[in-house]
């Protein structure tokens, strides 16, 4: 069963640094889900300090959790790390001819596996359980680095000597395909005696696909972050890895699949990082557009999605009345039964008016519509099945209102996408999807705190 290293708090701060009291909640929330090992990056100060770091090991201690400290194979990085109680340390250098050019002066090759081994014998002296070398841009090898793959295999095995419980060969530059990411661990695998690690960059977008293939040709540690974020344009992203793994190939791992949903909605909420529209856990994915699929959803919603997703990511799907608008849809929502005249009827009708808007229609248009045409309305069942309708909030509040103390408590909303604090025409605003009456509740929270509410609705 592979290990999953999560560097949502090491690789993924490249991308943004989190403030300590969100980079808690992220490191708790990965700890209770089941991942394997979590990454945090040494103290650098001012970038980070000891305080930063010890932070977030104490509040994930006590779960059943490796903590791993990253830094470069130099002595003073591995001291930084021992002065923490914690499993493991990760080193890392590029022995590779272009970097030893253009990064480390023209170190030789000799002198940075010297260093490697140097920093990996220092780890096993200070009794760390897990030791990681990171050979830097190993990826290169496989493309061609004077020697080969017999030449890295051998580094590999040889850092493995020196103390190294697994070795980490990442495509730095993202340059593999999945056929070349399978065939690249299958033969060093082969060659190797020492565990490896599989990191790769998102340069052509494979490195979600690559890590999975990495998994099925024996590599023992995979390394995946919340939305695949890192440097340049990222990693594999953990739910790409981990969803694909234990729904498609059966590959039992830790991580509790029917939670990854909600570690993304909620690092999404504490971060301000929305989930992109293609991803596999976006609104977006949970949305059937074309009518010929509307009609098919209805009544075996398997055919268009996975059963893996349909059983942990999402409850329901919903529909969207464009002008694709199914039929089939426009009874479910219905009181009572018409014949397939009038519904056609109704489709055309409203698809017309999805093209002279130029969008999809919300609940309200397609029940006045509806009603127009003679015919009674299942509210319920309209709110039930249409994509709900996003909108934007807008509060003036009192500015003695303690603000900040409510934002905790709406972003655990399930409707409520993000929250901003701003300056200008508003104080607050609130990105939510109109369900659950969601405007009342807000109304609720901040009582005769609000001077004044606005609510605007996105296309």
């Amino acid at each position: 069963m592979p290990k999953i290293l999560d560097t949502t708090l090491r690789e993924g701060e490249l991308y943004k640094r989190l403030r300590r009291e969100i980079r808690i909640k992220v490191a708790e929330l990965l700890a209770s889900i089941g991942a394997d090992r979590i990454e945090l990056t040494i103290d650098y100060p001012p970038r980070t300090t000891r305080e930063d770091v010890e932070a977030v090991i104490e509040a994930i201690r006590s779960y059943d959790v490796e903590i791993v400290l990253h830094g470069r194979a130099y002595r003073q990085d591995v001291e930084a790390a021992a002065k923490y109680d914690v499993e493991g340390v990760g080193v890392y250098l590029a022995p590779t001819e272009l970097h030893r050019r253009f990064k480390l002066g023209g170190m030789s090759f000799e002198d940075a596996k010297r260093r490697l081994e140097e920093a990996l014998e220092l780890a096993v002296s200070y009794g760390f359980k897990y030791r990681r070398a990171t050979i830097e841009d190993a990826s290169r090898y496989y493309l061609g680095e004077d020697g080969g793959l017999e030449a890295l295999a051998a580094l590999v095995d040889d850092l493995g000597e020196a103390g190294a419980t697994v070795v980490s060969v990442p495509d730095t530059c993202g340059m593999l395909t999945p056929p070349q990411a399978r065939e690249f661990f299958e033969k060093l695998v082969a060659l190797c005696k020492t565990p490896l690690s599989a990191h790769f960059h998102n340069d052509y977008g494979y490195a979600s696909a690559n890590t999975v293939e990495a998994a099925l040709a024996g590599a023992e540690e995979l390394h995946a972050s919340v939305l695949g974020i890192g440097d340049r344009n990222g990693i594999a992203d953990i739910y790409e890895v981990a969803a694909a793994l234990i729904d498609v190939h059966g590959i039992s791992l830790k991580i509790e699949r029917g939670r990854l949903r909600e570690l993304y909605e909620t690092f999404s909420k504490l971060t301000g990082m929305r989930i992109p529209f293609r991803h596999p856990l976006s609104r977006e994915a949970q949305s059937i557009r074309a009518g010929v699929h509307q009609s098919m959803a209805l009544k075996a919603p398997e055919g268009y999605v996975p059963i893996g997703k349909l059983k942990h990511d999402f409850e329901r799907l919903y529909f969207e009345a464009t002008t694709y608008l199914s039929k089939k849809l426009i009874q479910k929502v219905l009181k009572d039964d018409v014949d397939e005249e009038r519904l056609q009827e109704a489709s055309s009708a409203l698809a017309r008016l999805a093209e002279q808007k130029g969008r999809e229609l919300g609940p309200r248009e397609i029940a006045e519509a509806l009603r127009n045409m003679g015919l009674e309305v299942d509210g319920l069942a309209l709110q039930r099945l249409l994509k709900p309708q996003k909108a934007y909030i807008l509060l003036n509040l009192d500015p003695r209102f303690p603000v900040r103390e409510r934002i905790p408590e709406i972003l655990s909303w399930s409707e409520v996408d993000y929250v901003d604090e701003v300056y200008g025409d508003a104080d607050l605003i609130i990105a939510a999807r109109l369900e659950d009456d969601v405007i009342e509740r807000v109304k609720k929270l901040f009582g005769d705190a609000i001077l004044r509410i606005r609510t605007l609705i996105a296309d």
